[in-house]
């Protein structure tokens, strides 16, 4: 049985001496272990002169043998990178059978302090140590990549955002496949009123990561609503389509964005003046409602579900209105006096 198969991530090596021996060791290993059953060939993913192994994506059938023989291989060479991941996953008709991350893991100082800076990233309230933690992994390897997209989220998080955009910069420029660091640029432009540049970074975010990975979805939301900030209904319906079909696991945090995701496409649906399928869109988000999934700008939401039933006719259309602007919409307000 052959499964649809997904491999993407880069090693960095550091040392000509560490690449030439993790050369060697694949070579041998695909030969000797494996038989040559892997899902990659050696001449395809090594590259001399960055010192590094490197599988941009991989899209390809495998059996549950080959999938786990390279996965197994994938995870030796770790112990020789000093930065760098992968990513990968076995798929059945949209099921995940499989799925491994892989990070270096050896006692090496920059992997070491890595590790310590990414564990103080995720306790949030250790942002100084965290910084602190990154740039002295920069210090000790200067391409470490993964390095400068997290001090670019830590300063981002310190509201450093010069910095932060250097950082973010600097590590699509160490490896352009990092689609957390144009999420974060995308961020930055965002709060700068750039919202053509986001826009672009937000795309970057969609292309370079899988459908597979929640930052994936995020990119395409927060796409969304900058195209509606330009009032592209079209192009931020296309992305909002997208999302709302999406089934997302409880445990993934887009989850909780649905409401937020179905009342911005009621919203798009409205203004293209398709209200039948926008009253469907906004009925969704206030079902999606709950005290952890909270429609975000619920009153908007109301609003929007007031003009499409307004447009089909329906008699309760006010008392969406009346809602809305009694949450103090407005626009709602406004609408309001003048229905009055």
């Amino acid at each position: 049985m052959f499964y649809k198969s997904i491999i993407q991530g880069r090693f960095s090596f550091g040392t000509q001496k560490s690449y030439d021996k993790v050369l060697k060791m694949f070579e041998y290993r695909t030969e000797t272990y494996y038989k040559g059953d892997i899902m990659l060939t050696m001449e395809e993913i090594f590259n001399a002169e960055e010192l590094c192994l490197n599988v941009p994506r991989y899209v390809g059938n495998a059996s549950d043998k080959n999938f786990k023989n390279t996965i197994d291989l994938l995870n030796y060479c770790a112990q020789f990178a000093v930065a760098g991941s992968f990513q990968a996953w076995m798929i059945d008709e949209g099921k995940v059978l499989n799925h491994a991350n892989i990070v270096p893991h050896s006692d090496r100082t920059v992997v070491t302090q890595f590790n310590k800076g990414e564990k103080l990233f995720r306790a949030q309230d250790k942002n100084t140590e965290a910084l602190e933690a990154f740039s002295k992994t920069i210090e000790s390897y200067a391409k470490h990549a993964q390095a400068y997209e997290r001090r670019g989220w830590v300063n981002l998080r310190l509201r450093n955002y010069s910095d932060a955009l250097y950082d973010f910069n600097k590590a699509i420029k160490l490896d352009d496949s990092i689609a957390f660091a144009y999420f974060g640029k995308a961020i930055i432009a965002m709060n700068e009123n750039n919202v053509d540049v986001a826009i672009e970074n937000f795309s970057k975010t969609v292309k370079k990561s899988v459908a597979l990975e929640s930052i994936h979805w995020r990119g395409r939301l927060r796409k969304a609503e900058a195209l509606i900030e330009l009032e592209q209904w079209e192009k931020a319906a296309f992305e909002l389509k997208f999302f709302t079909k999406r089934k997302f696991n409880p445990k993934d945090s887009n989850f909780k964005r649905r409401p937020r995701a179905f009342s911005l496409y009621g919203k798009v649906l409205t203004e293209m003046g398709l209200y039948t399928e926008a009253l469907e869109m906004l009925e969704n988000a206030l079902k999606l409602e709950s005290d952890s999934t909270k429609v975000m700008n619920h009153s908007e939401t109301l609003l929007y579900r007031g003009l499409a039933k307004k447009a089909l006719g329906k008699k309760d259309f006010l008392t969406d209105i009346k809602l809305s602007a009694d949450e103090g919409h407005e626009k709602a307000i406004r609408l309001l006096e003048e229905l009055s």
